[in-house]
């Protein structure tokens, strides 16, 4: 329900002298959309919040960095319709968006199938015959209308369970929701939990710009982060690059301060508040596990990541008939991306980039220029030719890329940002966003609901 505007100018009075008495002082240690959708969040406080980034720029996994001359981002540099938490963030920050896209690619056997969301719409998805994707298009629209409690109820079984409790054809098991599941989770139907599957499907589905995709106006992801940073330091929030931040200080139960290094000098800053929004396995870098409650630690200690790998193509010219990218069922790569100039995002060499993502876990063990051959043969299969297009390769990196959460884990997963200790909470896909996959708009809503905790905690 939206307040009035009279409310609205109370309550932000009421946090102002709040602050001004209290003193309140808030440390967000990570600059990326989790720590600045919190930051933004907490303008209403107008308490003093310092942002401390290790790297040289801010952005996290939404970062920008500069090689050769020229500017790469570093995650996914589109931005999905359904992401309903940051697209509107952003907007608001002053970074206009374009729409581009017509729902979900598939390449598979040279050939490019959209996904849509009803049963209708459905009957162009080729890779099914015609009474699968009527039947399809039925489970999806069943899965859009599911509460969060059936979700939760879901969560108790594996998908692979699901389908066969649901009596789900083979030919939809196989050539639609297994593919798709390995694509987004990293994990087989027979691992992964139903209801964090499906939530993320409803997620997807359930608006009607679902998977339009939203470019930025100009710049690419490092103009996101630095637009954010800005209107972060509107609200009188400052963030500080080039700081590791080595330990939290709690005493007697209470987050009193944060040591860190800038630029190789020791740093100290007093605080009454710290918000962690890094991964939750590196918890253990910044504070005593044996400082935290025994419950949150037991909860934390369940989520664990499933590394990908991400090689870059320059190219002589354009390889996709479409702008922003690819499901890729069935191979050792899961995601295929070309960019090229739209609406001012400009692929920096040769006529486009290609961003591609690779699952296979025998990638991990094979030496860069190694692993970034064996994706660019996987290429070759699903686009002939593509090879004698390639004018520059980049080596590839090891991405903390999906929380992995098998059946049973929305019960324990971290619902709330708080640890326990007062002053003390974390921020990220780990944590209170009701996604299980490590995407921006996790990011976003768990840094908005981190923030919306701390209002709460700190009147």
């Amino acid at each position: 329900m939206w307040e009035s505007r009279k409310s609205y100018i109370e309550r932000l009075e009421m946090l102002d002298i709040m602050s001004k008495e209290k003193g309140t002082r808030v440390v967000i240690v990570g600059g990326g959309i989790s720590g600045f959708s919190c930051a933004l969040e907490l303008k209403g406080l107008k308490a003093r919040c310092t942002i401390l980034e290790k790297e040289k720029t801010v952005g996290g996994r939404a970062r920008s960095y500069t090689e050769s001359g020229y500017v790469f981002d570093q995650g996914l540099h589109f931005f999905v319709g359904g992401f309903k938490s940051l697209i509107p963030i952003l907007e608001r920050s002053g970074v206009k968006m374009t729409t581009v896209g017509e729902g979900a690619v598939w390449l598979k056997d040279g050939n490019r199938h959209i996904i849509r969301r009803s049963a209708v719409e459905l009957a162009k998805f080729g890779l099914l015959p015609t009474t699968d994707r009527a039947r399809l298009g039925l489970l999806i629209q069943e899965n859009i209308k599911r509460d969060k409690a059936e979700f939760k109820e879901l969560d108790k079984m594996t998908f692979t369970e699901y389908a066969e409790e649901k009596n789900i054809p083979e030919s939809i098991q196989n050539d639609f929701y297994a593919p798709l599941i390995k694509t987004v989770t990293f994990m087989d139907p027979s691992e992964v939990s139903a209801g964090q599957y499906l939530y993320s499907e409803n997620l997807r589905f359930a608006y009607e710009d679902g998977f339009s995709a939203m470019y930025p106006e100009r710049g690419g992801l490092g103009s996101v982060a630095y637009t954010l940073m800005l209107q972060a330091r509107n609200f009188g929030v400052e963030p500080q690059v080039n700081c590791a931040v080595k330990h939290v200080i709690i005493e007697d139960g209470k987050v009193v301060g944060v040591d860190y290094e800038q630029d190789g000098e020791s740093k100290h800053l007093d605080t009454d508040a710290v918000v962690l929004t890094v991964p939750i396995d590196l918890l253990a870098n910044f504070v005593k596990m044996s400082d935290l409650p025994k419950e949150f630690v037991q909860k934390a200690s369940k989520f664990e990541y499933v590394p990908s790998t991400v090689a870059y193509f320059g190219l002589k010219s354009r390889v996709l008939d479409f702008n922003v990218g690819a499901f890729v069922p069935g191979r050792k790569i899961n995601i295929v991306a070309e960019a090229k100039r739209v609406s001012g995002v400009l692929a920096p060499i040769g006529e486009s980039l290609l961003t591609v993502t690779g699952i296979d876990k025998d990638l991990l063990k094979m030496s860069d220029e190694e692993a970034t051959q064996e994706i660019l043969n996987e290429l070759e299969i699903l686009i002939p030719g593509v090879k004698d297009k390639v004018t520059w390769k980049k080596s590839w990196k090891i991405w903390k890329s999906v929380l992995k959460q098998p059946p049973g884990i929305m019960d324990d997963r971290l619902t709330t940002n708080r640890t326990g200790v007062k002053g003390l909470y974390v921020a990220g896909p780990h944590a209170n966003c009701g996604m299980y996959y490590a995407s921006m708009e996790a990011a976003s809503k768990s840094g908005i609901a981190c923030a919306g905790e701390m209002i709460e905690d700190l009147k």
